[in-house]
């Protein structure tokens, strides 16, 4: 980011240093063109002696340079003037402040330096205010089991406890300790995806990858009394087998998750002209529009309650490597009806 902070006072500088000498070069042209024209002017109508026309020519030179010189001292001092709200917001922006905008005076109206100045700082105050509020939902989300295992270990001091309560204590500090492994390595498999530019794509049976990730879940499904429809169709896709089995992985834990007892989840995939269409639907409990809108989103989530377990990284994941797969996701989705997520691959095969 400081790089681009950089990078972005450096033009502004270079185009106020280039208006300055442009006014420089244009000042001395005219004075030059002035110059000689005035000379040769005078010199025809007073019929001024060859022997003399130099040194009038001289004292006519000598006077247009300090005219010259002038004007572009002037002209500098508006330039310099018309700058120093440009230096003045840019030593703001070097100390944190990223609310500063400007406006373009009269002088720099056709540059756009207000308008990309503008953009840099609202694209900085952006990415800005999404750090502060990915630490401070992280810290939440970290502090939470934290406090629980603290609290229960400290229970556990009691040497009057029965045996099931201890059972009970240790069990929750168990459960809290994954929820901070998995929450930990939710946020650095974020951080890779971030730092990741390309992806290296392998051509395999998309089909049978489905069909593996459903076995995972099979067993919760039998637990929970949920109907498991699979159809898959027979193909093949050029993509990242590790990324995507996350993504559906993801999915298909969401759909366990929030499908309560007698429900059905279905899974689907097929050919859509050059793409693969892969399906994760449920009947479980839902999303409003405004769940909807946000569920990409860090540390979302939908369940206000915390009644289900879930850190709110796992849809971002989903989304940050859809994209890196060059695909597309949709989610259709009612309260108490269900949800679907579909995703959109190009083959490549």
């Amino acid at each position: 980011m400081m790089n681009k902070r950089s990078s972005k006072r450096h033009n502004i500088f270079t185009r106020i240093t280039f208006i300055v000498v442009l006014c420089l070069f244009v000042l001395l042209m005219v004075t030059m063109i002035a110059t000689l024209g005035l000379t040769s002017l005078i010199a025809q109508h007073w019929k001024v002696d060859e022997d003399n026309i130099l040194l009038f020519g001289t004292v006519v030179l000598g006077i247009s340079i300090v005219f010259g010189v002038a004007l572009s001292f002037a002209y500098s001092a508006i330039i310099v003037k018309a700058s120093r709200p440009y230096l003045e917001a840019l030593q703001k922006v070097a100390e944190g402040d990223f609310s500063v905008r400007i406006e373009d005076p009269a002088v720099f109206a056709n540059f756009n330096i207000a308008k990309n100045f503008n953009y840099m700082t609202s694209q900085l105050q952006s990415v800005e205010t999404l750090r502060e509020n990915f630490v401070s939902d992280f810290s939440h989300e970290f502090k939470t089991p934290i406090s629980s295992i603290s609290g229960f270990a400290k229970l556990l001091k009691n040497p009057d406890l029965s045996v099931e309560q201890r059972n009970e204590y240790l069990d929750v500090i168990i459960d809290e300790s994954r929820r901070l492994v998995e929450l930990s390595e939710s946020v650095l498999m974020l951080n890779r995806l971030d730092s990741t530019d390309e992806i290296e794509k392998d051509v395999y049976s998309l089909d049978e990858q489905l069909r593996q990730c459903v076995l995972m879940f099979e067993q919760q499904c039998e637990e929970k009394g949920l109907e498991l429809n699979v159809e898959l169709e027979s193909l093949d896709i050029k993509s990242n087998y590790k990324l995507l089995s996350q993504v559906i992985v993801n999915l298909l834990s969401n759909a366990v998750k929030f499908t309560d007892r007698g429900g059905s989840i279905d899974v689907t995939c097929k050919t859509v002209g050059l793409n693969a269409l892969i399906s994760v639907a449920d009947t479980g409990c839902g999303m409003d529009e405004e769940t909807k809108s946000n569920i990409f989103n860090k540390f979302f989530q939908g369940d206000k309650s915390h009644t289900t377990a879930g850190n709110g990284l796992g849809l971002s994941i989903v989304k940050k490597i859809v994209d890196l797969l060059d695909g597309q996701i949709f989610v259709d989705s009612k309260p108490g009806v269900g949800s679907t997520f579909t995703i959109l691959l190009l083959k490549g095969v």
